[in-house]
């Protein structure tokens, strides 16, 4: 799945979205709410609920596909209270969904270390750890003063830099579109059964439109002319 067909997907069902005081809150994203609660604002629980699950769930299926099903949920309840823990001044360095996307990555590393076997080791010594190597594409890459003291580890014979603590290009861009994919199926699941497939093959799954349009048996125009209906419908929902 390319990142600009993703992106073209997610742009044709957005609409200029206003806040309202209902339930649906439609126009709020993962973002604002885990910001109001950060900031011990007014915000919608279950809404919060929700998208944190689905956003949780995104991350945990692709980078511990072998949990049961009880330990994706447990990792989700992990990183609320990690998240928590953090407060409101967090949000200074960092978005709410950057700091919730760490705790989330730090909850895989405590319930995989809560079901490791007895005598088991889940982390690497830091005494035997290898000498830290650089990815091609990041050099020439240039890291600001922040990162590089996140990075600094204090170690009984002098500092040094954990290299696996700099943020990875390739892993924000594969995240990215791990979450704009999930939000995709979020709204396809909203369009006609006909209209859905024909989307999902165009921008998911990369075919061209006119064999996305003749596997619903209709004419390139015929799915135009429906796509933008349903589009125009889900902004003026919005």
């Amino acid at each position: 799945m390319s990142p600009g067909r993703c992106n073209g997907l997610q742009a044709d069902f957005e609409g200029n979205s206003s806040e309202k005081e209902d339930s649906v809150m439609r126009g709020v994203t993962l973002n604002d709410l885990i910001v109001a609660a950060l900031t011990q604002q007014p915000y919608h629980q279950q809404r919060l609920g929700l998208q944190a699950k689905r956003y949780c769930r995104a991350i945990t299926s692709r980078f511990c596909a072998d949990f049961p099903e009880d330990r994706h949920e447990e990792v989700c309840g992990q990183a609320f209270t990690e998240l928590m823990a953090l407060g409101p001044a967090a949000l200074d360095r960092r978005s709410g969904l950057s700091l919730f996307r760490r705790a989330i990555f730090a909850s895989i590393r405590i319930v995989r270390s809560d079901y490791a076997a007895p005598g088991r080791r889940t982390r690497r010594a830091g005494m035997t750890m290898p000498r830290p190597k650089i990815a091609a594409e990041d050099i020439g890459r240039f890291a600001d003063g922040e990162a590089i003291e996140r990075a600094t580890v204090s170690d009984p014979n002098g500092a040094y830099l954990d290299f696996d603590a700099f943020e990875s290009v390739a892993a924000a861009d594969a995240l990215k579109q791990c979450e704009d994919r999930v939000d995709a199926e979020w709204a396809l699941r909203r369009a006609p059964p006909g209209i859905a497939k024909a989307l999902r093959l165009i921008h998911l799954d990369d075919e061209p439109v006119a064999k996305a349009a003749a596997a619903i048996g209709m004419t390139r125009f015929d799915l135009y002319r429906h796509a933008q209906a349903f589009a125009a419908s889900w902004a003026k929902a919005a």
